[in-house]
């Protein structure tokens, strides 16, 4: 069996913290692979100041007004990266004039590049992001890709977020065979996950037999032993807490709708309360292929609601 030795090693010495390539939500709920877009580097000036914003111990709401009409979100305590991560995006004015540049009937509409401001009609909107990430806050126990999910795009399988980019999910009533086929996927996602952490003290190890191998067919056996136990203990550990959907999950996803196939890699970290009707009307706006709407679908203010819902 040969082993993706590089492919092991970006997870354990976290060299591919800022990858190439962006991943952004699926644009189908059939579990295909999730749309990816380059990344360009963000321009050298600082495009968000940083406002050292407090993330009190307790939900938070932001009003999206659009040509379209009003979305509120409540932004999730249980989150507080995401969380205070949106609150200084929104602060700075930042998604104020943007484009909601990806749209998909029964599935999700999309925003968080920049450039579509002052380049509303160029090619590549959605390719370009903030230059930091936020890591994953993901638990699927707790948060999942229901309708109205608010949730933000993903690097590396759901290991660090994109510090702009946010879907919100419309999606259609879910099946039992996409359910099961999701907690597969967190499942295998969990051993993937225990896999990594239990290379950490083998990490000079694997990486004296990985140079070794080239040359050594012995040290290629003895690299495929090692990496191979490690996969079989990350497997046992898992083993009897596997993850399931509660009967609370299971009824919203059959019966509302959503998006189960992305629970495992998205950072869930908000929902809407008010204006999903504008949400859906986005959605089903006339788009191209890409899901680029065809007319503005424009974010013209966001603003931090102090005492909603109190």
């Amino acid at each position: 069996m040969d082993i993706d030795i590089v492919s092991i090693m970006k997870r354990i010495l976290f060299i591919s913290l800022f990858v190439s390539a962006v991943v952004f939500g699926s644009c189908n709920s059939g579990g295909e692979k999730v749309q990816k877009d380059s990344q360009q580097p963000a321009e050298k000036e600082a495009l968000v100041k940083e406002l050292n914003v407090n993330s009190p111990d307790s939900d938070q709401y932001v009003k999206l007004s659009t040509n379209m009409g009003d979305i509120i979100i409540k932004l999730y305590r249980e989150t507080p990266g995401h969380r205070k991560n949106f609150i200084n995006l929104v602060m700075n004015g930042f998604y104020d004039g943007q484009l909601f540049y990806r749209v998909k009937k029964d599935l999700l509409i999309q925003t968080g590049d920049y450039t579509s401001k002052t380049n509303p009609d160029g090619a590549d909107l959605g390719v370009t992001d903030v230059d930091y990430t936020v890591p994953s806050e993901i638990d699927v126990t707790k948060r999942m890709h229901k309708r109205g999910a608010v949730a933000a795009a993903s690097f590396n399988k759901g290991d660090y977020s994109s510090g702009a980019h946010f879907y919100i999910v419309t999606g259609k009533p879910a099946t039992e065979n996409e359910l099961k086929l999701s907690e597969r996927k967190v499942n295998e996602e969990l051993v993937n996950k225990k896999f990594h952490e239990l290379q950490i003290p083998y990490r000079q190890q694997i990486l004296r037999l990985n140079n070794a191998a080239k040359h050594d067919a012995r040290k290629k056996e003895e690299l495929s032993k090692l990496v191979g136990k490690l996969k079989s203990d990350a497997r046992s550990a898992v083993k009897g807490n596997e993850f399931t959907y509660s009967a609370k999950q299971r009824k919203e996803y059959l019966n509302t709708g959503g998006l189960p196939h992305l629970d495992a890699h998205y950072t869930v970290f908000g929902e809407v309360v008010e204006g999903m009707d504008v949400v859906e009307k986005i959605s089903m706006t006339d788009a191209t292929s890409k899901g680029r709407p065809r007319q503005h679908m424009k974010i013209q203010k966001v603003k931090i609601l102090e005492n909603y819902g109190k």
